[in-house]
């Protein structure tokens, strides 16, 4: 984790927040994608060891985590891209990110930080993360809309299960 650290963790300017910025190989690319939300419930859970760097570790979860939700909350819906950029105008949803997939490192990072720290504010965040999701993605039968849903040839189609009798 040290190196991690050391070597991808950025601030951006002008607001501060922490990332966790990809390895080309040769150079950093400064986006985090979604996925690496997880790293802050990581650090969290990894900085209740009584060792010597739990400090550290905790400080950077908690600004990993302020940080992927920022990626919700300064969205116009509230709902991530799959990934973001730091740029001159700071974090920015990629051009080619523009989408959700309803990924859930966020809300489970928010979940263990509060865990450990008991701070309500990260039950809010994880609160207002939900209403979007309910607000801008939510189906009426927890499915996607009809027109992307793919169903296989009548031939391959399984029998309906029985549907209980209501009493």
């Amino acid at each position: 984790m040290v190196g991690m650290a050391k070597l991808l963790v950025q601030r951006s300017k002008p607001s501060g927040y922490v990332y966790v910025a990809d390895w080309s190989g040769s150079s950093l690319q400064h986006k985090m994608d979604h996925l690496a939300c997880f790293i802050a419930a990581t650090l969290a859970i990894g900085a209740q060891d009584g060792r010597r760097f739990d400090a550290e570790y905790m400080a950077l979860a908690e600004g990993i985590g302020e940080t992927c939700y920022q990626m919700y909350a300064r969205m116009k819906t509230g709902l991530a891209p799959e990934f973001v950029q730091f740029t001159s105008r700071d974090l920015e949803a990629g051009r080619s990110a523009v989408f959700n997939i309803g990924r859930p490192e966020t809300v489970e990072s928010l979940f263990v930080l509060w865990y450990y720290t008991q701070d309500p504010r990260w039950r809010e965040m994880g609160w207002n993360i939900f209403t979007a999701f309910e607000t801008y993605a939510a189906t009426g039968s927890g499915a996607p809309p009809p027109a992307r849903r793919r169903r296989a040839p009548p031939s391959r189609r399984r029998a309906a299960a029985p549907r209980a009798h209501r009493r």
